[in-house]
């Protein structure tokens, strides 16, 4: 995984740098605009995962310690759907109580504070440029596509190799 991840980085500033060549010659607002929003979405994209990375790891702790070792492999096979489990209408009141607390932890990973961070800077980036009226929406553009562009190709790039 952290070799897919570097690949996927060396593609970015790759496409950073032909970005960041082609500003030069259309000037420093150029190179700017392209700049800050090239790292706008580069952090964004960095803290969702680190923020990921943090519940997944989080999940897999919880998990690891609340492993239900009373059912078997056997009566799974022989009942995969719960038929003739005395339990199954107590599961399904459950189900309400798990899906409400899937909702609070998907909430948690959305809001969580690396994300919103890296949307900070965002709008932050964005609003600098426009008070120092130093704001193209072109070159803006641009480098807040390097991203996408990036994961688009990474993935190409990984199809390609299988």
């Amino acid at each position: 995984m952290i070799k897919s991840i570097k690949k996927q980085m060396i593609i970015f500033f790759i496409l950073d740098a032909l970005l960041l060549v082609f500003s030069f010659f259309k000037g420093f607002y150029w190179i700017v605009n392209s700049q800050i929003a090239f790292l706008s979405a580069l952090s964004i994209v960095l803290l969702s995962f680190l923020a990921y990375v943090r519940k997944i790891d989080k999940q897999v702790s919880l998990l690891n310690e609340s492993i239900d070792v009373a059912k078997d492999y056997i009566d799974e096979l022989e009942d995969p759907y719960d038929l003739y489990d005395e339990d199954a209408k107590d599961k399904k009141k459950n189900k309400l109580k798990i899906s409400m607390k899937n909702l609070s932890q998907t909430a948690s990973s959305a809001l969580s504070f690396l994300r919103i961070l890296g949307y900070i800077f965002l709008v932050a980036g964005f609003f600098a440029l426009i008070k120092t009226k130093m704001f193209l929406v072109l070159p803006y553009i641009l480098g807040i596509s390097i991203v996408p562009v990036g994961t688009i190709l990474s993935g190409i790039f990984a199809a390609y190799k299988r």
